[in-house]
């Protein structure tokens, strides 16, 4: 079987990129703990053990699983023969393992938050820490499609070129690709509606609108992927399209601006609640010896733009920081959700840009729980004419007069 004479050919990318990307989320759990930053508290968990912080077990996880995948890559590297099946076979059973050893706690808690985030009930409650997740799976969406090539790679016996560089739909490819690449977004979706009809409240149904528009942009790109197979095989496409290539690629172009400064705007709004925007409408006179003459309302359209005063994280630059590098990657991640980027030269660069989403997620997990944290520590925000619009973890049912969110019920394993 030929997997492509990359470094990391595209049977181990998946398993490589999921590995990185949990032992990120041990890195957040350490960093805001250093930062004393309760996680627990914020993902509502149980912890039966204080003395033993929530990042110790995920740490040990994920060193189990990277010294899986490093194994079986240096055999790869160093004689050119694998079995890639084998991390992947290995990662299910240290996730579904019976027996008490092996972090068994969160293992557990892990297949559950599972469970609960691909649930396609609308009505079930949402936590947050089912969110966190979800949209951390966002950041995974074009690696469900890489999984999908490398399944067809590990288990046909022939390299991606095979399943991507012809006009035969081999295995449902112009249909599995872009709906894996979907699923995260679909999934994020659904937990917007849900939260829709428990809470009422039209912040949701904006968020839902972003996930949304994820969507056109997967589809056009994949329409573009096909279009360019065609133009390669016949030198033009199909006449029933009624689209011609140039057409299809500014509407993709279109769809990919308006997701990615969606997205950038509320990561950086919403989210994060560092930056609102508001529009003085005020043209009173406060001296009370004036004669008053009413005159008809006037609209100012000079935009005010608000930086939330208190501020967790001692150095401002770092806000700043954060808020450059994800404008920077959003725009790349939307780039990369496009499913006709498939091209074997490309599989270096590829690789780097799934990696740095899964970097920028690191940093957007850091600074959107700084955020609930604030709210928790702090007893007023800034206000404006979006506060009804802003993520509050608080604004949930509390669960006593204290106000307090309740954890999560969990059995003991």
């Amino acid at each position: 079987m030929n997997v492509e004479g990359t470094i990391i050919p595209i049977t181990y990318r998946p398993i490589v990129l999921f590995s990185i990307g949990i032992f990120g989320w041990a890195m957040n759990l350490l960093i805001l703990s250093k930062c004393s930053i309760d996680p627990v508290s914020l993902l509502q968990l149980h912890q039966t053990d204080k003395h033993i912080p929530l990042y110790k077990p995920i740490f040990i996880l994920s060193g189990a699983l990277a010294l899986i995948v490093i194994i079986n890559l240096c055999i790869y590297w160093f004689y050119h023969n694998t079995l890639a099946i084998i991390p992947y076979i290995s990662a299910f059973a240290l996730l579904l393992w019976p027996g008490k050893s092996l972090q068994r706690r969160e293992r557990i808690r892990f297949t559950r938050m599972l469970k609960r985030v691909f649930s396609i009930n609308i009505y079930a409650p949402v936590f947050f820490s089912d969110i966190i997740l979800a949209d951390m799976l966002t950041s995974f969406s074009n690696v469900f499609g890489d999984l999908f090539i490398a399944s067809c790679v590990m288990f046909a016996g022939h390299d991606s070129s095979y399943f991507m560089d012809n006009t035969h739909n081999l295995y449902y490819r112009d249909y599995m690709i872009p709906f894996l690449i979907s699923l995260p977004y679909l999934i994020r979706l659904k937990q917007c509606i849900a939260e829709y009809i428990e809470s009422k409240e039209k912040r949701h149904l904006f968020n839902a609108l972003k996930y949304t528009s994820s969507i056109p942009v997967v589809i056009f790109s994949a329409v573009q992927r096909k279009a360019a197979i065609y133009i390669a095989e016949s030198g033009k496409v199909p006449q029933h399209w009624y689209l011609k290539e140039d057409t299809i690629f500014r509407f993709w172009m279109l769809f990919v601006l308006i997701n990615s400064m969606y997205s950038f705007w509320w990561d950086i709004s919403m989210d994060w609640n560092l930056l609102s925007i508001t529009f003085d409408t005020s043209q009173t006179d406060e001296n009370p010896h004036h004669k008053t003459i009413q005159l008809p309302p006037q609209k100012h359209t000079t935009p005010i733009i608000h930086f939330r005063r208190q501020l967790y994280f001692s150095q401002p630059i770092w806000y700043i920081i954060a808020i450059f590098f994800d404008f920077l990657l959003r725009i790349t991640w939307s780039l990369k959700l496009s499913s006709h980027i498939y091209i074997r030269k490309l599989d270096g660069s590829i690789f780097l840009m799934e990696l740095l989403e899964v970097f920028r997620r690191w940093i957007w997990v850091i600074f959107r729980m700084e955020n609930e944290w604030v709210k928790k520590v702090y007893t007023s925000l800034p206000s404006g004419s979006f506060d009804n619009l802003r993520m509050n973890l608080l604004d949930r049912k509390p669960s006593s007069s204290s106000g307090l969110l309740s954890p999560i019920e969990e059995e003991d394993p």
